[in-house]
């Protein structure tokens, strides 16, 4: 399936409004030395963004386009966030694909929004270290329970998002804002 101009004109938006939440939260947390607690703090809202996207477009590769144009605008703060949310979004797209693949039944939203969420913690924190050589990958052994944490709470609170927006998607249905 294509994405008609329709799909990408709503993946921009849904991406814009990603963007301007990060640019609220994560300035709070920016500063908070634990990895992935950029993840969490976005994590309900990119989850619910993301199953309103699910909803409306509902094709292949929705989540990947949507981490690209996200990803597309933050390059000039650091290559690293268009890189880890590129692969999270490959890695929910393919599991979605493979998996979950019937959209119509809100668990497999929830399923994909979550697991797209989770995964940015440890590439986060894998790209980060091997591009910016700001950690060092030995380092992150170390930091692998704190890591695997953040990934566990991202993926809770990306659950309880997509939960929220399969909720607020199928309202917008109801009153026909939404396809």
């Amino acid at each position: 399936m294509k994405f008609t101009l329709k799909d990408i004109v709503f993946a921009a938006i849904i991406a814009a409004a990603m963007n301007v939440i990060s640019y609220v939260t994560v300035p709070l947390v920016v500063a908070v030395p634990l990895p992935g607690i950029r993840v969490i703090v976005v994590a309900p809202f990119y989850g619910l963004l993301t199953a309103l996207a699910l909803m409306r477009i509902n094709k292949p590769g929705t989540v990947t386009l949507i981490s690209f144009l996200t990803g597309a605008v933050l390059v000039f703060i650091s290559p690293v966030i268009l890189v880890f949310l590129l692969a999270s979004g490959i890695i929910a797209d393919l599991l979605i694909y493979f998996f979950w693949r019937d959209l119509k039944k809100p668990k497999n939203i929830i399923l994909g929004t979550a697991v797209y969420l989770a995964a940015m913690v440890p590439f986060g924190s894998l790209f980060g270290a091997i591009m910016t050589y700001h950690t060092p990958v030995g380092e992150l052994l170390t930091q692998s329970w704190l890591i695997l944490g953040a990934a566990l709470l991202s993926f809770l609170l990306g659950a309880l998002g997509g939960f929220l927006g399969v909720k607020a998607g199928k309202e917008l249905q109801g009153v026909s804002l939404m396809k």
